[in-house]
């Protein structure tokens, strides 16, 4: 008689999940579609996956950044073919700055249907190239756990980054293929920093000339910023870190250091300050813009840049700089100052005052604040103890969805979304996710109804806008509410005008457990009709 306990193969979709999990992917966050379906069975069948659902792609995308930012290991994202990939396409093009791990799964349909001009037929071989250290496109047979294995061990080794699988429908419900062979760890294919570029790395700290160190990565972690002001105590230099960082660990008893600014006319002269510039985990100084009459390279040409291999741990450069020079093996920083609260008409120096005092150890704040994040770094080196995630890539509408990521990764600590009007409004589904999953994080919405930034950059260029060109920057007509959009997604909210109402608000909203949001009405002009 024929034995009924034949152990059934798992699928490829099975298959897949599990190696993920087993490797160290976080949480799926997801938007899927038909071609996903045998995906989020496998996730629902497993006892480890977790799934994470986002009612858009962009902040799946985002809160995988967020998520990988805080874990230091991948999230995962599960997105419908092409068109959902697209859509998580922007917050995608910010963490590839950010160089955040993540491993993204497109679903694709199946090879047979591909060569009918279906609907949602794309090109999935051209789109992940542009954020993407290497995809694969799974095929009948492949070992699914090898390339599971392969594509985690990418997004972590230096510099981290994402990974793609594209996964077809018929693939994902066949049987999956027997695992083959063992991957490679390339995390340990990592390079050494070389001892001889390490040594005249300390020659030109130590010539005397105005140095500049100019951090990145890991480089600003508690560890990376020890190492580095008391390479910066022994040597003279001044160290500074790039624009916008995907993590900085910051607030007292850590050094405090600048930032090179955003705008070309303010980075040149302070750039110009220095004789040598060694860049640690961070690119080359260069203008977010091209501009008639600024240089799209901030550094003087006379200037020599000292730089090392993308691929060489910041940390290890710091630790083998550190041990050339033989610098003291502890320093101290800022000391913790309570800022005092502002009373009046609200302002962002009232916001950055209220957040200073009332912030709690350890938190994380998720910042893409534009124009109002003026005096942020004055208030916030003295708060206290608190990770700092930046808007790396510039497309904006990823604070919101940033911070659900990161309290996906630290349900333990408060988190702050400091957000500009504008830019929430392009993934203001993020509030959605935060209510379901009941994430500890307390959005500020900066609210002046208008795309402030657009403002500030025509006068810079010299543009004057009439009522026609400045009504593309106004949200002010109609002004947007957003007490009932984030309670119409299930997060309270509540509103502020002066810094009295913001100061209570705040202190309430951190006291609660879950999701708020407190909508900070700034000043704003008038409204230009047409």
């Amino acid at each position: 008689m024929e034995s009924t306990d034949r152990k059934v193969s798992p699928t490829g979709a099975q298959r897949l999940v599990e190696s993920l999990v087993e490797n160290g992917v976080g949480p799926f966050f997801t938007n899927p579609g038909t071609s996903e379906l045998h995906a989020v069975s496998a996730i629902d069948t497993s006892a480890t996956a977790r799934g994470i659902l986002c009612l858009f792609e962009g902040v799946a995308t985002g809160a995988a950044d967020g998520y990988g930012r805080i874990a230091g290991r991948p999230g995962g994202v599960l997105l419908h073919l092409g068109p959902g990939l697209a859509n998580g396409m922007a917050n995608l093009h910010n963490a590839r700055q950010a160089g955040t791990p993540m491993v993204v799964v497109v679903g694709e349909h199946g090879a047979d249907h591909l060569a009918y001009d279906s609907p949602l037929k794309s090109d999935l071989d051209s789109l992940p190239p542009f954020y993407s250290k290497q995809t694969w496109r799974l095929r009948a047979g492949d070992d699914i756990a090898n390339v599971a294995r392969e594509s985690v061990a990418l997004t972590l080794a230096p510099p981290t980054g994402i990974a793609t699988i594209v996964a077809g429908a018929d693939v994902m419900w066949s049987p999956a293929a027997a695992a083959q062979r063992a991957s490679t760890d390339a995390t340990q294919r990592r390079p050494a920093a070389d001892p001889a570029h390490i040594r005249r790395t300390v020659d030109a700290l130590r010539s005397g000339q105005p140095t500049a160190v100019v951090l990145g990565r890991n480089g600003l972690s508690e560890e990376g910023l020890r190492l580095a002001g008391a390479i910066a105590r022994v040597t003279g230099a001044t160290i500074v870190s790039e624009t916008f960082n995907a993590r900085h660990t910051r607030g007292a008893g850590l050094p405090a250091i600048s930032r090179i600014p955003y705008f070309p006319e303010l980075a040149v002269p302070f750039l110009s300050k220095f004789a040598r510039i060694v860049l640690i985990g961070s690119k080359r100084p260069t203008s977010f813009f091209a501009s008639p009459v600024h240089p799209s390279n901030l550094v003087a040409p006379e200037c020599q840049v000292v730089s090392f291999d993308a691929a060489v741990d910041p940390l290890d450069v710091l630790r083998a700089l550190a041990n050339e020079i033989k610098v003291p093996a502890k320093i101290g920083g800022a000391a913790r100052e309570v800022l005092s609260l502002q009373s009046g008409a609200l302002g962002p120096n009232a916001i950055w005052a209220a957040l200073n005092h009332f912030m709690p150890e350890g938190s994380i704040v998720s910042d893409e604040a534009g124009m109002s994040s003026r005096g942020a770094d004055e208030a916030m080196s003295v708060a206290a103890r608190h990770d700092w995630l930046n808007l790396t890539g510039g497309s904006i509408g990823q604070a919101l969805s940033v911070a659900a990521g990161a309290a996906v990764a630290r349900p333990d600590c408060k988190v702050f979304a400091v957000q500009g009007d504008g830019g929430g409004l392009y993934t203001l589904q993020a509030l959605w996710t935060q209510a379901r999953e009941k994430l500890n994080i307390v959005n500020v919405i900066l609210s002046n109804g208008r795309y402030g930034i657009l403002d500030y950059e025509a006068r810079r260029h010299g543009i004057g806008l009439g009522p026609k060109g400045a009504s593309l920057f106004d949200l002010g007509s109609p002004s947007v509410d957003w007490v009932s959009l984030s309670k119409g997604f299930g997060v309270r909210a509540v509103s502020a005008s002066t810094a009295e109402e913001f100061n209570d608000h705040l202190r309430e909203a951190i006291a609660t457990p879950g999701p708020c949001l407190i909508e900070a009405k700034l000043s704003r002009p008038p409204s230009k009709k047409r």
